[in-house]
């Protein structure tokens, strides 16, 4: 006898529903969906959900995923609905709604849509900042009361920071130039917040964030100042050396020779007799050298202000500005030539490389 997965009653042969059960299951799956819709719109209480909730469970066999499924469409919908200025008001509509679902806010929460709302609200802080709205501290402040109610993991937080960074460097840099002011506004921002934009997750590496952080550094370079970075990085660097870039996913190449021979012969050939053969004469051998582009590994590119340091868990290069003699920039890297005798080619291969060669330029210069 099969047992229906609803009321947990016997349902006959090769059945596990009653049609009666599931009528009622489907019916209050739309039922709960309305009352939660209701109460994000502020139609329904906070109480009127925990009673339509402690009802369903028993009438409609309501089960935890179903809640979790219906409420992450309806925080969803929400967080899609609210526009700046945010008000307290959200912040509580939520709190008392995750108080009162009965579900963990971990399964809530599993597929992220507490978070979706948690980042809209600090975005919306924080452009207010940029707008000049409210003060760094304010808008910080209130982002802080945010994550004490709906806790993220950092790279959550980075990524609200962030994205507000990327929009207003966006808006700042119509022209690819950016103003003192607010090149200033941007420091005070990144510094305030400690964010890593010379280690960008990689959603941003390519953003305007990175050539905004780049436009900063260059102009310390011109001004003889050296960009200082208390970043990790699992390198040995020398004293007085620090790293002013990373770039993530960069392929080096390092030239190599392959020697081949290969030669003419001369001469005559004469039969002496069957199957033997005398050639007079000899063959010149001559070398035949092939250089090619060698592939050590893809790794890390760390740009200091003493070297460029490639990192990789086949290969690992450092080399000294000071013995660069010649420098070829490309559209996605550089090509690197040294001194030495016995100094081989390299070339870095996966970034823009504009920023690298200023760098080099400018330190060159000091």
């Amino acid at each position: 006898m099969g047992t229906c997965k609803y009321c947990g009653k016997d349902a006959g042969w090769f059945s596990h529903t009653h049609t009666e059960c599931k009528n009622k299951h489907e019916q209050g799956l739309k039922d709960f969906k309305a009352v939660v819709s209701s109460y994000f719109t502020g139609r329904t209480t906070a109480v009127g959900v925990q009673t339509s909730r402690n009802r369903l469970r028993v009438d409609a066999y309501l089960s935890e995923e179903d809640i979790c499924l219906i409420a992450d469409e309806e925080i969803r919908h929400y967080t899609a609905s609210i526009h700046r200025p945010f008000s307290p008001a959200s912040m509580r509509l939520m709190d008392d709604f995750l108080n009162v679902v009965g579900v963990a806010y971990s399964s809530i929460n599993r597929n992220g849509a507490v978070d979706e709302f948690t980042k809209k609200l600090m975005r919306g802080f924080m452009v207010e900042y940029f707008t000049g709205t409210l003060t760094l501290p304010v808008a910080h402040q209130r982002c802080e009361k945010v994550l004490g109610k709906f806790p993220m993991v950092q790279s959550n937080i980075e990524d609200a920071y962030l994205y507000v960074l990327n929009k207003a460097a966006t808006n700042f840099m119509k022209n690819d130039t950016i103003s003192d002011s607010d090149q200033q506004k941007i420091d005070d921002y990144v510094n305030y917040l400690q964010l890593p934009v010379n280690n960008l997750p990689i959603q941003y590496q390519n953003s305007q964030i990175s050539k905004l952080g780049q436009i900063s550094i260059l102009k310390k370079l011109q001004n003889g100042i050296i960009p200082t970075s208390n970043m990790p990085a699992p390198i040995m660097l020398g004293r007085g050396e620090t790293i002013i870039w990373t770039y993530d996913d960069v392929s080096m190449y390092q030239e190599k020779t392959v020697k081949e021979y290969g030669g003419r012969r001369s001469g005559w050939s004469f039969r002496v007799m069957k199957g033997v053969t005398y050639h007079t004469g000899g063959t010149k051998i001559k070398p035949i050298e092939h250089t090619y582009m060698d592939c050590k590994g893809t790794g890390t590119l760390y740009i200091t202000n003493k070297h460029l340091i490639f990192q990789s868990p086949t290969a690992a290069q450092k080399v000294p500005y000071t013995k660069m003699i010649g420098v070829t920039p490309y559209s996605d890297g550089i090509e690197v030539h040294r001194d030495g005798a016995n100094a081989k080619r390299l070339t870095f291969q996966g970034f823009d490389s504009w920023f690298l060669m200023n760098v080099i330029s400018q330190i060159a210069n000091m």
